[in-house]
């Protein structure tokens, strides 16, 4: 008896225990290509431990739901493998083998054996999309279609819609009449990203319907948030100058900063008014418009004009003007020497004054002056006129030779009145004309006034009288 018992007690001292096990229904897996199937195994543990899970001769259509597994002690947990063969996955019987170990050193394995079948249907082959995924961005969808049963489907339908995180936006539908054994029908979609689109998931959902069958398959792209600017720019001209009026307009589906650019030449810089750029930098103007909302548009405006430079410029041509027309000319000045009350035979002398300011040497200035027919010409000294008598008086003229600048030249004629005259007497306009610079001017002195005011000869004339008395 003692024997026997220490033969059990060898024996079980001889099996290997284990702190955790894994426990899998089928060892075979049967999975047509194109499909997917779950494989659960369920994990066992003794003790409270971390297992790690690795496949062993993997391929690329096989996964599992974890990679590492806590177990409290005495808790089961289930692992899950998926199988889906893609559709280029050749046919035929796999051996996977799934390795488990825990920190303590202790591994255990489990094969199963995955008959992948050949399929006998029409699949969407691929789903690609590409594109620049923002507002105003675009997104081309291709899809792919292969027959692979062996004979000829007619009467396909190819339905594809693409959703934002919100709504629906667009659907498509496409029907293909035949699809011979083994052939590929390439379908592509070109969408164009609304303005404003909302930031997200986007969904391209790919159904296709053949003899009662319908296959699908789900694509999604992620819409960035980002700023998008418009800018539009018209001119319009001014009396002197423009005005230009630009437009931002963020068509983006996030509030950002837009900058603005504008080249002005030097010239129009000098000229420009309107709202301060930022900076200015080898003729370029940049502006910053700050936080424009998604859908608000900005103006910005400006204006270059020349008024200041023309109403410049015409003050500088009236000054040249007058200076060469009203400065720079020979002035004459016709004057009176005797302040006294007209009386007949009374002598006046007469004086004009001439005044070469043009800056040059006149050579011929012809000086003329008027004399009425109530007063006499009694010659003066130095240059004698030439007279020529009308019933009104007579007109004398005086011919100078080479006035040089600024040089004064001083005429002179005595006129006795013919009879006496209360109050005073304006005399003709003496004028000088000469050559220009293109043609000939003429310039007017003043009047003249002779005699005393009326009030003053009544005055005299008593005092007179008191004296003889």
């Amino acid at each position: 008896m003692k024997i026997y018992t220490f033969l059990v007690a060898i024996i079980l001292l001889s099996v290997p225990t284990f702190a955790f096990t894994m426990f899998m229904s089928e060892d075979t897996q049967i999975v047509p290509i194109g499909t997917s199937k779950e494989v659960n195994i369920s994990v066992y543990s003794t003790k409270s431990d971390d297992i790690s899970f690795s496949i062993l001769d993997s391929k690329p259509w096989i996964t599992q739901s974890t990679e590492l597994m806590h177990l409290d002690g005495g808790s089961t947990k289930t692992l899950t493998v998926f199988l889906t063969p893609f559709l280029d996955t050749m046919p035929g019987i796999y051996k996977i083998g799934l390795l488990a170990e825990s920190p303590t050193g202790e591994q255990q394995s489990k094969f199963m054996f995955v008959n992948v079948e050949k399929i006998n249907s029409v699949e969407i082959d691929k789903v690609e999309i590409t594109g620049n995924y923002t507002p105003t961005g675009y997104a081309n969808m291709n899809v792919i279609i292969r027959n692979y049963k062996t004979t000829t489907v007619k009467n396909l339908k190819v339905s594809a819609s693409i959703s934002s995180p919100v709504t629906k936006l667009i659907e498509f539908d496409q029907n293909i009449d035949s699809l011979d054994s083994g052939e590929m029908k390439n379908i592509t979609y070109n969408f164009i990203i609304p303005k404003m689109a909302k930031s997200g998931l986007y969904t391209f959902d790919v159904k296709l319907e053949s003899e009662g069958n319908v296959r699908e398959k789900v694509r999604t792209f992620l819409v960035s948030s980002q700023a998008k600017f418009t800018e539009t720019s018209s001119q319009q001209p001014l009396v002197l100058g423009f005005s230009r009026t630009i437009t931002v307009t963020n068509i983006g589906n996030f509030a950002d900063d837009a900058t603005v650019t504008a080249t002005l030449s030097p010239f129009e810089a000098a000229f420009y008014s309107g709202e301060k750029p930022l900076s200015i930098v080898n003729d370029e103007f940049t502006w910053v418009l700050e936080s424009i909302n998604p859908g608000e548009a900005r103006t910005l405006y400006y204006r270059v004009d020349y008024t200041s430079l023309f109403l410049f410029l015409v003050v500088i041509g009236f000054a040249v003007w007058i200076f060469f027309y009203k400065v720079r000319i020979i002035r004459i000045k016709k004057f009176i020497l005797e302040k006294k009350f007209i009386e007949e035979g009374e002598e006046f002398t007469v004086g004009i004054e001439i005044a070469n300011s043009t800056g040059r040497k006149i050579e011929n200035v012809t000086v003329k002056d008027f004399v009425p027919s109530v007063f006499n010409i009694k010659e003066g000294e130095g240059l004698k006129p030439v007279r020529k008598k009308t019933a009104a008086g007579a007109e004398l003229t005086w011919k100078l030779k080479d006035v040089h600048k600024n040089e004064v030249r001083i005429l002179s004629y005595k006129i006795l009145p013919v009879f006496g005259v209360h109050g005073t007497i304006r005399l003709p306009q003496a004028s000088v004309s000469f050559m220009g610079r293109k043609k000939t001017v003429e310039i007017k002195s003043a009047f003249a006034n002779i005699g005393v005011e009326t009030e003053n000869y009544g005055e005299k004339h008593g005092s007179s009288r008191n004296k003889n008395n």
